[in-house]
């Protein structure tokens, strides 16, 4: 098992080490999906404990040999973020359970944090927050004019405070997908646009702010990224019902 730890919690490393024992049979689960990441509390301090889906052999071999896992990357982009002043929860640790010398589970460890979710403010309101989302397209525009290109930047993993002037501030989770850089080009940045929100009003909006701050041809660039979440649709859907069709046929 390999363990690092953010040395600022180097007196909780026993109870880090345990996690994977523990993890199971303990702890607040917040998410379960094809991820599960629990609240796990310990001496007055809420981890927040993501444990990754088991890859396959083959993701088990990248892993291992040729690429970074996702809980390593989770550890090492979070502090890469917060040394250039974007915000994300800070990281604590993460853990590699390796089996016949392959990686096998992974966790991450970070704090946790009170920022809110966009989603339920800019897609389940029917009347949305139109502030809201032009201070979400500045922060991507942001984003991408300082070097990172967040992964799966959609309205769950950008959380948000308003502060006392009334001004809006984001966070940002689920960041092992992201990549550092400098000059993104306009293919990369639409298509990270696009991922953002499926609601089209409020992608319209940020995308047209996002275009006019990067003196971008606003109506142009708009028309595309929403052209390209309809194109982005339209395959899932066409991969979905193949999936239907093709169901019967598989055996379980």
């Amino acid at each position: 098992m390999k363990i690092v730890i953010n040395g600022t919690y180097a007196n909780h490393k026993e109870y880090i080490e345990s996690i994977p024992a523990i993890f199971d049979s303990t702890g607040t689960e917040i998410y379960h999906k094809r991820n599960v990441v629990k609240i796990l509390r310990h001496e007055g301090i809420d981890f927040v404990v993501k444990r990754y889906k088991r890859p396959n052999v083959v993701q088990r071999i990248a892993y291992t040999f040729f690429c970074q896992g996702k809980a390593k990357r989770a550890y090492r982009y979070a502090v890469r973020m917060i040394d250039m002043g974007i915000s994300t929860p800070l990281p604590i640790a993460y853990i590699e359970i390796n089996k016949s010398g392959l990686l096998l589970d992974s966790y991450f460890i970070s704090v946790k944090t009170d920022d809110k979710p966009l989603f339920p403010e800019l897609v389940e309101k029917p009347d949305y927050d139109k502030t809201l989302a032009l201070d979400v397209a500045r922060y991507m525009a942001y984003l991408h004019e300082n070097g990172v290109l967040h992964g799966d930047p959609n309205l769950s993993n950008i959380l948000y405070h308003t502060g006392p002037d009334d001004s809006n501030h984001f966070t940002l989770i689920d960041i092992n997908r992201s990549k550092f850089g400098t000059g993104f080009s306009y293919e990369e940045c639409a298509a990270n646009i696009m991922r953002v929100t499926h609601r089209r009003e409020v992608l319209s909006l940020i995308a047209g702010e996002y275009a006019r701050l990067r003196n971008w041809d606003v109506d142009k660039t708009t028309e595309d990224i929403l052209a390209r979440i309809n194109r982005f649709e339209h395959r899932r859907a066409t991969k979905y019902k193949f999936k239907r069709l093709l169901s019967p046929f598989v055996r379980k």
